[in-house]
């Protein structure tokens, strides 16, 4: 089924009714990639695709691909759709392999296939140009998406934004992730085991989700309330936000429930799929982006990544998770076509962050449009006056 074109203002949030809110057709979008030479039948994708749309200027359309964390569904931020008309940003949210109603496949399968998905979705959708943005687990999918298919991405204006991107415990020295060695690939495939556990036992008497499941699946605590500063409209919207939720949850819970996601378990190598890990996979970008023809970039346009960390983070840790990271985009490491920022955004945890309340969304959207002011905001802190920089462009 095509994706349903929706007249930008035919979906105004309304609190009272999430359920219905939910239902939108654009929210439970199926293609199907016909059978290849790696596929003897027909493989299934859903996905949603919702925010601003101009189906007779699709150019004033602002795409963004999102890659969600580990526990992902194309549900996860749907409550944004009036955040992404504001800024005229239409978002596209396939489910990987074994979520939603997207067919499974054996792990070691996951990030290929996942990139056979991408540019035959965006061909179905008649989008030429994307950009990407992830959280946590979902920064394996986006960097692989990323230096394979770099041709989605604008030649004038590339963007990906990273929040809380997965680290390796052997990077973060963060214990808790020990719980689930095999992450991120033998937890995937048990979905229904971790999500039943934590829905029937965890979550009713404590608050699991920011220790040792946080990054698995979404937080059910609130965000960060928005800065006072921000219009009332933004303020609506997060609490809309946190009001939808709940269905949310329980919508990701019973699809993927249902689905055939645990058909595999265990860890399977290679799990940042053919680039290894993210130093590696940044030598290899560099050397990409010294070699992008006329037709994929524009003259003097630089790749702009930006990341966001959390003030307090159980996942990937505040200290040697984030500081390996960021020494992976070191200016040596990366060339001068790679433009890298990251901050780290005050009172955020590893998934709150997300919400509306935090900011980040709010910034990225203007990057993303091309609506961030310029120069002057040319670091993550600036727009939003977030606490410290950790590291800026070269």
């Amino acid at each position: 089924m095509a994706s349903q074109e929706v007249d930008e203002r035919s979906v105004t949030p309304n609190p009272d009714d999430p359920v219905e809110f939910l239902n939108d057709q654009r929210f439970h979008q199926t293609f199907t990639l016909p059978a290849g030479p790696n596929r003897p039948d027909p493989f299934q994708v859903t996905y949603s695709d919702y925010g601003y749309r101009d189906p007779e200027n699709p150019e004033r359309e602002h795409v963004v691909l999102f890659c969600g964390p580990l526990m992902s569904s194309r549900y996860l931020h749907v409550a944004k759709d009036a955040l992404a008309k504001e800024h005229r940003v239409r978002i596209i949210n396939p489910d990987r392999p074994g979520f939603g109603g997207t067919t499974p496949v054996p792990p070691a399968d996951r990030v290929r296939v996942w990139l056979e998905i991408v540019p035959a979705l965006l061909r179905h959708l008649g989008v030429r140009h994307v950009s990407i943005v992830s959280h946590s687990a979902g920064t394996i999918y986006a960097l692989n998406t990323l230096l394979y298919l770099r041709r989605i991405l604008s030649p004038t204006r590339p963007y990906v934004a990273l929040i809380t991107p997965w680290v390796h415990p052997s990077h973060s020295g963060v214990s808790l992730m020990r719980i689930t060695s095999g992450l991120p690939e033998g937890v995937l495939g048990q979905f229904h085991a971790v999500a039943g556990f934590f829905q029937r036992i965890l979550a009713p008497v404590s608050e699991f989700s920011s220790t040792a499941v946080s990054g698995l699946l979404p937080s059910l605590q609130s965000g960060p309330a928005p800065p006072a500063a921000e219009p009332s409209a933004n303020k609506r919207m997060a609490r809309f936000e946190e009001d939808v939720w709940p269905q949310i949850i329980k919508k990701v819970y019973t699809e993927n429930r249902r689905s055939r996601s645990a058909a595999e378990a265990g860890g399977a190598p290679g799990v940042l799929g053919p680039v290894g890990d993210y130093d590696r996979f940044v030598t290899l970008l560099a050397e990409g982006e010294g070699n992008l023809d006329a037709g994929v970039v524009s003259d003097g346009a630089r790749l702009k990544v930006d990341v966001y960390f959390a003030e307090a983070d159980n996942m990937i840790g505040t200290g040697g998770g984030p500081e390996w990271f960021k020494e992976c985009w070191r200016a040596e490491q990366r060339s001068e076509r790679i433009d890298f920022s990251s901050c780290v955004v005050p009172r955020a945890e590893h998934d709150t962050i997300v919400g509306l309340g935090s900011g980040v969304f709010q910034r990225i959207f203007r990057q993303v449009a091309g609506t961030d002011g310029g120069d002057d905001s040319s670091s993550p802190n600036v727009a939003l006056g977030f606490g410290r920089e950790e590291a800026s462009a070269a």
